[in-house]
């Protein structure tokens, strides 16, 4: 629990190290999300401003009404009774419907500007590199896509509702009470100042809690992802417990963090009714002693009645209302504060990797270049040390090493999933920094070691690779793949629908269904990174022989733990901490390299057994 504790606080200083907006800039840069929907805003502050006009009319004509019961028995006063309650009627129903409009148009509003707001964080993720991802975690996006955006959402829809509504209210029930009682009226000016200040004192107190609170919601939901995700290990090694105190530390620090905001922000009602009670005891003292004196307590000389002293307490409702819907919207701009600034870390976060101003639309072939190639993940500490080696197209590339030489890391360059750090990738003669992004990864399939398959169907699956595929393509590439073998027990063939994950087929099912996707695409680059691990030797044997038959053209690299999945290939590479230490045909390699002959030799028993034979 400490741990975590401590990797919440990390997080947040290095939050406050790359953050630099304030609130009113981060207001202004996503109000550009309200596109599409500043009509149903505007409409909503119109609707708001009527709404507000009929309630102060309402008040204001309380006080002739008042008047004119007192009134009664004299000429023309029950016609002025009736005309006076009629205009309260009709300013109150006209409020409603008011009111109505702008409830309607404001929930619009809100939930386009949450729509566009998800829709453009979505899409410019979609543009982020490896690095980018590996700068926020995925527990962290998927936060700031759902549960930040609902916290703005809900402050927006406040915020539009009340930034007429309230600030309306009160100057205007400001202004009447000077208009009804000039001296009575100061008790307002001299206490909105002293609430107001009491709201911003409380929002300054809060807001470092809500940056822990939902940097910790990153965490519960890395935990709830790792759980779910990896439910069969952690039932199989019966870690159930351990997990559930993990939740539970995670889940009661938030707990404490939210009872803290909760019970700081909870001090906003008592401000509130304590002002509200002042208020009226300090206008009902002073009124009372100004109806008994006969003061004159207005502009035109009129003394203090009944009348006026229900206007003004109506009056201070009217404004205290107006201080509570401010004190409500100041607590959701709290709350959608740290929210906010987390989406814009995530809109304004540059892709690393992006297409050239003018790039090149057509890869020629798939020779590959590495010339004296160097990356490293974290700076000083490079895991790939000046990489030279020639690829001619059509060649078919094996790659061997132990774990952690950057094997994966190497052929990862060829489609800019990461970029070099020092010299250049060549694909088809160029640097692959000169081709359009698109058209550079269309050029080349990629099956990486961690294998996806998403929910639908097989066929579904499949058209990831060429969504305009027919069905000779398919069964074609299924053929190379060997998915037709397994295909022909499903129920539905290639309309059998995959589970969330692939969970409803085995793990040498997905990789050949991974692999079929991949050629699908009829690239110039395939790469094989220990994709055919989880199938058998003689599956993994016919699996090369129709890449070797069907895909002459391709220029195919192959990682591979086993030899025998890289020993018929034109070359093999052996890595060994970021460098290519030997490099050869299997004939060669046994003769100059002491790693290969060791492997071939622990693996194979020093003879030939490959299973296709």
């Amino acid at each position: 629990m400490e741990k975590k504790t401590k990797a919440v606080k990390r997080t947040d200083l290095k939050q406050k190290e790359t953050y630099h907006h304030s609130i009113g800039q981060t207001i202004r840069y996503l109000s550009h999300y309200m596109h599409g929907y500043w009509k149903d805003t505007i409409i909503t502050w119109c609707a708001v401003l009527i709404e507000s006009i009929c309630e102060v009319l309402v008040v204001y004509f309380m006080q002739d009404l008042i008047d004119s019961v007192q009134n009664l028995g004299t000429s023309n006063s029950l016609n002025s009774v009736y005309l006076y309650a009629g205009i309260m009627a009709l300013c109150a129903l006209v409020a409603v419907g008011a009111g109505i409009v702008a409830g309607i148009f404001a929930a619009s509003a809100s939930a386009g500007f949450g729509k566009n707001l998800r829709e453009a964080m979505f899409v410019h993720i979609q543009d982020y590199s490896f690095r980018n991802i590996d700068k926020f975690s995925t527990s962290s996006i998927v936060t700031r896509t759902t549960t930040d955006v609902t916290n703005v959402q809900n402050a927006v829809l406040m915020i539009i509702r009340a930034v007429v509504r309230a600030p309306f209210l009160m100057i205007i029930a400001l202004i009447m009470c000077f208009i009804t009682d000039w001296k009575l009226a100061w008790i307002f000016v001299i206490l909105i100042p002293i609430v107001l200040f009491a709201l911003m004192g409380l929002a300054k107190v809060v807001h470092p809690y809500f940056v822990k609170v939902f940097n910790t919601y990153d965490a519960l939901n890395e935990s709830v992802e790792e759980n779910v995700d990896g439910i069969r290990v952690v039932k199989s090694f019966n870690r159930e417990d351990d997990q559930i105190h993990r939740f539970k530390g995670v889940s009661d620090l938030i707990y404490r963090c939210f009872f803290r905001t909760e019970s700081i922000i909870n001090f906003n009602s008592p401000i509130m009714q304590g002002s509200v009670y002042t208020a009226e005891l300090l206008i009902a003292y002073f009124a009372s002693y100004q109806i008994v004196q006969h003061h004159p307590v207005s502009f035109d000389g009129s003394v203090m009645n009944v009348g006026k002293l229900s206007t003004l307490i109506t009056y201070i409702m009217l404004i205290m209302m107006s201080l509570m819907l401010i004190s409500m919207v100041y607590t959701m701009i709290i709350v959608g504060r740290n929210s906010s600034e987390r989406i814009v870390e995530i809109l304004e976060e540059k892709p690393e990797i992006v297409s050239p101003s003018e790039p090149l639309m057509n890869v020629p072939n798939g020779e590959v270049d590495f010339e004296d190639v160097s990356y490293a993940y974290v700076k000083g500490k490079p895991v790939l040390n000046h990489i030279n080696v020639k690829v001619p197209s059509g060649a078919t590339i094996g790659i061997l090493g132990p774990t952690g030489s950057s094997k994966t890391t190497l052929v990862s360059l060829i489609a800019r999933l990461y970029d070099v750090n020092e010299g250049q990738v060549l694909v088809g003669g160029h640097n692959v920094k000169d081709y359009d992004l698109k058209v550079l990864r269309d050029a080349v399939a990629v099956v990486l070691q961690k294998n996806t398959l998403f929910t639908g169907t097989i066929r579904d699956n499949l058209k990831w690779g060429n969504e305009n595929a027919t069905d000779e393509e398919i069964q074609k590439a299924c053929d190379v793949a060997q998915v037709t073998p397994f295909l022909k027990d499903m129920p539905q063939g290639l309309d059998t629908q995959i589970s969330q994950g692939g969970t409803n087929v085995s793990g040498g099912q997905k990789q050949r269904l991974c692999i079929a996707r991949a050629l699908l695409k009829n690239p110039k680059i395939l790469i094989l990174d220990d994709s055919t691990s989880a199938c058998d030797t003689h599956t993994d044997a016919l699996i090369r022989e129709g890449l070797q038959h069907e895909r002459t053209d391709v220029t195919k690299f192959i990682i591979a733990q086993r030899v025998l999945s890289v020993k018929d290939c034109d070359e093999i590479w052996v890595m060994n901490e970021g460098h290519i230490v030997d490099r050869g045909n299997s004939e060669t390699l046994m003769k100059t390299s002491q790693v290969y002959r060791e492997l071939y030799e622990s693996q194979l028993g020093g003879g030939d057994f490959d299973a296709s034979k």
